[in-house]
């Protein structure tokens, strides 16, 4: 675990065993939610896996709000994201399917994180 110190430095301090696995689920929600995509298979839940990434993400780079990383129109996109992430509280209501345009977003957003914040590109993929 890299840490950042108040004197600016920083430490290193490992963490063995199992500890070290749980950092791929970023990987996996990265891999599931592109192939949704691919198939053109994008359902509600992938909305709450594209928002779970980008947490994961804000928090392993230090940003308070993972808001912070949406594209320029950080409110449009956080308001979607929260109202497709948002729980009914009615259990009988409909789960309405994304819209073609709704789905788009997630390939857009699930797009700018890979691109903006450093995301390790595999060869040919």
């Amino acid at each position: 675990m890299l840490e950042r110190l108040e004197d600016g430095g920083f430490t290193l301090t490992e963490k063995p065993g199992d500890s070290n696995k749980s950092f791929s689920y970023h990987l996996h929600l990265l891999q599931t939610i592109e192939q949704a995509i691919a198939g053109n298979r994008v359902e509600r839940f992938h909305f709450t896996l594209l928002r779970n990434l980008y947490e994961k993400t804000a928090s392993f780079l230090g940003y308070p709000k993972w808001s912070e990383l949406l594209p320029d129109d950080k409110q449009l996109y956080y308001s979607r994201i929260i109202n497709f992430t948002s729980h009914s509280t009615l259990s009988n209501e409909a789960v309405a399917q994304p819209t073609p345009a709704e789905q788009a977003t997630v390939k857009l957003l699930l797009d700018h994180l890979k691109n903006s914040h450093g995301f390790w590109q595999r060869q040919g993929a």
